[in-house]
């Protein structure tokens, strides 16, 4: 009777270890949730719809897109830091997980989670109303410098925008009026235009199209170099401006999921970024740039950009949250 039990039980093992082999050497088995943590329309919200369209073909299973919006990101975030590591629950994100931990806001930041790739690249700009006295980013910050305290700044206090605003008031040393926006981009350019700001700076998407009608003007953008998009407008670093910003986006699952999981979902994303079809609708309809690292890659691009905006939030008197 004992023999008996101890082979129907080493059976049973036996088949529950075959079963678990089996079901994560087919990874993914089932579609995955991506979790955006902004509001429908954005552009992260977009870009993954477009993603949707092509994912199945590289990695065999569709993304699911769930938007989940409060707190610069932050619900979202933590969503996916609670998800079970088994690759099915996956967050889309840039920066704005930086800013909220730097600032005090969440208690997590990227290596929190388990990075999996870098996926899309959306530079940053900043703009004014047409009819200001400014030619570009530099004539600004000069008169700011003869006019402390007359000119409006906006940001999102705590969150990635006012991080990007941060260069000018250091080396300024506070000289502009930091105006806070809630409600990402739009708000910030509808004040622009209504005359409750002077500046600020937006993602490149959200605003090209204002600066096509006339109804913006761009005074620089923060990427290391010229935007493709906008080859006119000059960098702030070529301005003698030390403010390089990119909203670099990627995917992350929670800690400790298994390594080959994360193996498969970045090389499908790879094999995707080099789709024609994939880069001309994210170009076209985001303004952004394919910009694909691999997992090793990605995680020393955070490292090194994580101290750039550490640095900066120690400058601003800013206590990160402790874990």
């Amino acid at each position: 009777m004992i023999k008996r039990f101890c082979s129907l039980f080493f059976l049973s093992m036996a088949l529950v270890l075959l079963t678990t082999c089996a079901f994560a050497a087919e990874y993914p088995a089932q579609p995955i949730k991506i979790v955006v943590p902004y509001a429908a329309g954005g552009t992260s919200d977009i870009q993954t719809r477009i993603m949707s369209k092509y994912i199945k073909e590289y990695l065999g299973q569709d993304f699911v897109i769930v938007n989940i919006a409060g707190a610069g990101g932050g619900i979202g975030n933590r969503e996916v830091l609670n998800a079970a590591p088994d690759g099915y629950t996956v967050l889309f994100q840039h920066q704005s997980m930086f800013s909220n931990y730097l600032t005090g806001v969440s208690d997590f930041t990227y290596n929190d989670f388990t990075p999996v790739c870098l996926a899309i690249r959306t530079n940053r700009i900043f703009v004014t109303k047409p009819d200001a006295p400014w030619k570009d980013l530099k004539d600004v910050v000069e008169d700011a410098k003869k006019r402390p305290g007359q000119i409006r700044l906006g940001a999102e206090i705590g969150a990635t925008s006012h991080f990007q605003v941060m260069p000018l008031q250091i080396m300024t040393d506070n000289a502009f009026v930091l105006t806070a926006s809630k409600g990402g981009d739009m708000d910030r350019i509808t004040k622009i235009m209504g005359g409750h700001m002077d500046l600020s700076v937006v993602a490149l998407s959200s605003v090209v199209s204002y600066l096509k009608s006339g109804e913006l003007k761009a005074l620089a953008v923060t990427s290391a170099e010229r935007d493709p998009f906008l080859p006119d407008v000059p960098t702030a670093k070529e301005l003698g401006i030390d403010a390089i910003f990119m909203q670099d986006t990627g995917f992350y699952m929670p800690a400790k999921t298994p390594e080959d999981i994360v193996a498969t979902f970045s090389k499908a994303i790879g094999e995707m970024s080099k789709n024609e079809a994939y880069i001309k609708e994210i170009e076209e309809k985001t303004f952004s740039q394919i910009k694909y690292m691999d997992t090793e890659e990605f995680v020393k691009f955070l490292e090194e950009d994580f101290k750039y905006w550490s640095r900066l939030a120690k400058e601003a008197g800013f206590e990160p949250a402790k874990k």
